[in-house]
């Protein structure tokens, strides 16, 4: 008994030696480096941050996380230190640090936190690993959407065709922002799996009405897990699992086509004369069922909402904005009996001010985590004038808000609230000022092909309708998952074009 209280009275002596090392080595570190620490946010728990972690389930759950967000910033300026469970976050919208953490020094900054909440759910991949392993699905996904793969817009223009019979003609209120998430659920699948759902023609059936509840489930609870971080073992629902599995053996189908064309010489790659599959371009390179399995599952996570969230929002301020939607409108119709394709889209200067625009205050991904590999510095918000480096220790969490970077007065001035496209006319924002993509070596390897559709969906719609009428008065209320989408959806009222 004597020896068990030595040996643990050991280890605590040694855990509380350790500690202290490494504040001296911290104070040290800092001193030499001109460093100084930032802000401290108010907790009420300053040991664990439980204070926050309550506040974040309320936020969620109330749909209050953007003015939250913006007010906590108002509060205590760019840059300032938070405890997440116990870990010490950096909280930051200053575009010199977002630059540090995301582009020049991203070697020392990671995803690593992510992968023990969602192992179970959608295992190693692009949105979960680091260093070669992530290089290597980063590739994978990189060439697939190359512009070769992506710039045919004859069968997106099928798919939107089935979505614009879908709107009534008598002018009766539609909720558009579900009609849109159909159509990119049906031209995601068919670009991911080479199959689409079909949802805008025959609706939801069968398999793909069970995968889609069962993947909402476990991406809710992968969220969930992710929040609860080193509590996640609190997290203990067999149905998570059980939707996990299912999600396994619906996606392990279209795994498994794909890997019998690959030994078949069949599959549908650039180089092939049929339309590129995803999952065909990463079995090119890649024989691993599960690991093929993994990345179209973390694919779909980032393809099936992004592009719909965006288009949702634009056509929310446009509805609510009848002169610019009328100058919007006026440009996509000066093509006249030219068909509109991609590039002819993607050229309308002031359509893409819009997109820019909605982009700015809507950013279809509100904010970013990355864990710090290795004692590294940021450059600013240290001090009491939030002007010195941070010395910063492995572990500590960085949560990067580019909601509250766009619309941050100092760089956008008094207006930075309102929708006005006409900025951009004048308006050059510097490096990191505005990053709806995010930046560096991780940024959205979707992005060419997210702004394409866009540019053409919007500039087809105001071709087929003379007017857009918003017929919900409640304010954008942000619904966070993966993407921020409006709670209330689109509801407008559409006036077809006269031939």
């Amino acid at each position: 008994m004597a020896s068990f209280i030595a040996i643990f009275c050991g280890v605590i002596a040694s855990a509380i030696a350790y500690r202290l090392l490494r504040i001296y080595q911290y104070n040290n570190l800092a001193r030499r480096n001109g460093c100084a620490s930032p802000k401290q946010y108010p907790h009420k728990d300053p040991v664990f941050g439980f204070d926050l972690f309550l506040q974040a389930g309320k936020m969620f759950s109330e749909h209050t996380f953007l003015p939250v967000f913006f007010q906590r910033y108002k509060e205590n300026g760019r840059t300032f230190e938070t405890k997440t469970l116990g870990a010490p976050t950096i909280c930051s919208c200053d575009p010199d640090n977002l630059q540090s953490v995301f582009a020049s020094n991203a070697r020392n900054w990671g995803v690593s936190y992510r992968l023990p909440a969602l192992n179970a759910y959608c295992g190693k991949g692009f949105l979960t690993t680091d260093g070669p392993e992530w290089e290597r699905s980063r590739q994978l996904f990189s060439s697939s959407f190359s512009r070769a793969n992506i710039k045919d817009h004859t069968t997106y223009e099928h798919y939107l065709q089935l979505m614009l019979k879908q709107i009534p003609r008598d002018e009766t209120t539609t909720d558009l922002q579900q009609l849109i998430f159909s159509l990119y659920l049906d031209t995601a699948t068919l670009f991911l799996f080479g199959e689409s759902f079909e949802s805008l023609a025959r609706g939801l059936q069968g398999d793909a009405q069970e995968f889609i509840d069962s993947f909402g489930y476990s991406l809710g609870g992968g969220g969930l897990r992710m929040a609860l971080g080193p509590l996640k073992f609190l997290h203990r629902d067999a149905k998570w699992h059980k939707s996990n599995a299912q999600n396994h053996a619906f996606i392990e189908k279209y795994v498994d086509s794909a890997l019998e064309r690959k030994a078949n010489g069949q599959l549908k790659t650039s180089n092939s004369s049929k339309r590129p599959v995803l999952l065909d371009l990463m079995a090119e390179n890649m024989d691993d069922r599960v690991q093929l399995r993994n990345e179209a599952t973390q694919a779909f996570v980032a393809a099936h909402e992004t592009t719909a969230c965006l288009i949702s929002n634009i056509v929310y301020l446009l509805a609510r904005n009848p002169d610019i939607q009328a100058k919007v409108r006026e440009e996509a119709k000066s093509t006249g009996s030219t068909p509109l394709d991609f590039d002819a889209a993607m050229k309308m200067k002031y359509l893409q001010n819009v997109i820019n625009e909605a982009l700015r205050l809507y950013p279809v991904f509100p904010y970013h985590i990355r864990e710090a590999f290795s004692d590294c510095i940021l450059p600013t918000g240290g001090g009491s004038d939030g002007k010195s480096p941070i010395y910063i220790q492995a572990g500590t969490l960085f949560d990067a808000n580019f909601a509250v970077l766009h619309r941050s007065p100092e760089i956008w001035g008094s207006d930075a609230d309102q929708f006005k496209p006409e900025r951009w006319n004048t308006f050059k924002p510097k490096a990191w000022e505005y990053a709806p993509f995010g930046g560096g070596p991780r940024s959205c390897v979707g992005k060419q092909k997210a702004l394409m559709e866009t540019s053409y969906f919007v500039a087809r719609l105001l071709q087929e309708f003379d007017n857009i009428e918003s017929r919900d008065e409640r304010e954008w209320v942000g619904q966070m998952q993966i993407t921020a989408k409006n709670l209330h959806g689109c509801k407008v009222k559409l006036t077809p074009a006269v031939e």
